[in-house]
C-alpha cells in the first residue's frame, strides 16, 4: 500500500510539473469547444443518411395498423419482485430477410496478442470470411495497436488503466509481444484489396470512431463510415474482440450512424468476465444477435445486394443521391421509399390506395385471430 501512495504522488508532481505543457493544448481544446458551440447554435452538420430510411413505408403501414396492439411485439415485461414491479426485456424486431440488403463483415482485433482468447471464435469467423469473400461483399479489419505508455499515443484509456503493471497482462491496454498486432493469419487478408481495409486503432475501442485513422496500406481512405458509404452498406456483421470493449464500442456507434447490426454470438469473445452480460446489452438495445452459420445462409440469398462503389468520397445521404441509388437498383425499390421519385400528387394517391386496401385487410385479419401472427406481418408487408 505504502507503494502505492508513493507513485500516486509520484504522478500528481508530474502532473504538476506538466502544467505549463498542458497549456499548449489550449488553442486545440478551444477549437474543439468552438466546434460543439456552433452545432449548438444550429450550425452544420452532417445529413442525416439515406439508409436511415430504410424499410420505412411497410413500418408506417404496420404502425397505422398495430400501434395499440401488443401480440406479436418484440418486447416483454416479465415480473421484478427485487426492484420495480415491472421490468421491460427488449429485442430486435427486424429480420435480415426483411428487405434487400449491402452488408459489409467487421472483424475486430483478431490479433496474435489475443490469440488464446480467439482461438475459439476462429472457426465460425473464417466461415462468414468466405461466405463474404464468395459473394463479392465487402470485409474489413481492425488491429489494436498501442505498445506502451511510450509509444505516442497516450489517451485517456492510459489513465483508465494506469500505470502500474503496465508490462504484465493484468494491464490490457497494450500488446506484450513484437508482433502483437498482426492479424492471425486464419483470418487475414489475403489480397492487395483486403490489406487496403486493414485499420490500426490507437485512440478509440471503436472501429468507426478511430482519428486520425491508420490504414496498413495508405491509399486515400478516409474513416471506416466513410468507406462504407462509398460502397453503399447498411448492415454491418460484427465479429472479433473483445465483447465488452471494443464490439460493444462498434456496435452502438454504427446503430448511432444508422446501420442495421447483426452481432455474430459464436464469432465474439473476451478476456474478461463480461461476455455475456455485454452480448445481452447489445441484444436488448442496437444489435440482431445470430449466430455465424445463419448470417453465412443468409448471405448466399439473392436478397443480398453487391456493394456499389461510388466514384465520389463524399457521404451517402439525402434523396437525391438515394433517388439515383434505386434507379442503379430497379429491383430494390420494393424495399425502399419510393417516394423521391414520385411526383407528390401520385405519392398522394398512392398512399391512399394503400392505407384503403390496408384497412379492408386488417379487419378480415382482424376477425382471423388464430392465424400465425408471422403470416399476418408478411400480409401486411406484402
Amino acid at each position: 500500500m505504502r507503494s502505492f501512495i508513493l507513485a500516486r504522488r509520484m504522478l500528481r508532481k508530474e502532473d504538476d510539473q506538466d502544467g505549463g505543457r498542458s497549456s499548449r493544448t489550449t488553442t486545440t481544446a478551444a477549437a474543439a469547444a468552438g466546434g460543439l458551440a456552433t452545432l449548438a447554435r444550429g450550425g452544420a452538420a452532417e445529413p442525416l443518411p439515406a439508409m436511415a430510411e430504410h424499410g420505412e413505408p411497410g413500418f408506417q403501414r404496420m404502425a397505422a395498423a398495430l400501434g395499440n396492439s401488443t401480440e406479436g411485439a418484440s418486447a416483454t415485461i416479465p415480473t421484478n419482485p427485487l426492484q420495480f414491479p415491472v421490468l421491460t426485456d427488449f429485442w430486435c424486431a427486424w429480420d435480415l430477410t426483411d428487405r434487400k440488403r449491402t452488408p459489409a463483415l467487421l472483424i475486430d482485433d483478431m490479433q496474435i496478442e489475443y490469440e488464446e482468447y480467439v482461438r475459439g471464435i476462429v472457426p465460425p469467423v473464417k466461415t462468414l470470411i468466405e461466405a463474404f469473400r464468395k459473394a463479392g461483399l465487402p470485409i474489413f479489419w481492425s488491429t489494436w495497436w498501442r505498445f506502451g505508455p511510450d509509444d505516442g499515443f497516450f489517451n485517456t484509456m492510459d489513465r483508465f488503466y494506469g500505470p502500474i503493471g503496465y508490462q504484465t497482462k493484468f494491464n490490457a491496454l497494450y500488446n506484450h509481444l513484437p508482433n502483437g498486432g498482426d492479424i492471425l493469419s486464419d483470418v487475414a487478408p489475403v489480397t492487395e484489396d483486403e490489406r487496403r481495409r486493414v485499420m490500426h486503432k490507437s485512440y478509440s475501442l471503436d472501429m468507426f470512431d478511430e482519428r486520425p485513422m491508420k490504414w496498413l496500406v495508405p491509399d486515400g481512405q478516409e474513416t471506416l463510415h466513410a468507406e462504407l458509404q462509398k460502397l453503399g452498406v447498411d448492415t454491418i456483421v460484427q465479429v472479433g474482440a473483445w465483447t465488452d470493449d471494443c464490439i460493444i464500442s462498434t456496435v452502438f456507434h454504427g446503430f448511432s450512424l444508422q446501420y442495421d447490426v447483426v452481432l455474430v454470438e459464436d464469432g465474439v469473445t473476451t478476456a474478461s468476465k463480461q461476455h455475456f452480460n455485454a452480448i445481452e446489452v447489445m441484444r436488448g438495445a442496437a444489435a440482431k444477435v445470430l449466430l455465424a452459420d445463419q448470417v453465412a445462409s443468409y448471405i448466399q440469398l439473392p436478397a443480398v445486394l453487391p456493394p456499389s462503389p461510388s466514384k465520389s468520397s463524399k457521404l451517402l445521404g439525402g434523396r437525391a443521391v438515394r433517388a439515383a441509388a434505386l434507379a442503379a437498383a430497379p429491383d430494390a425499390a420494393a424495399a425502399t421509399s419510393v417516394a423521391p421519385v414520385l411526383k407528390p400528387e401520385v405519392a398522394n394517391l398512392l398512399n391512399t390506395l394503400v392505407v384503403g386496401s390496408l384497412g379492408a385487410a386488417v379487419g378480415y385479419l382482424w376477425g382471423r385471430r388464430d392465424a400465425a401472427r408471422r403470416g399476418s406481418r408478411a400480409a401486411l408487408l406484402s
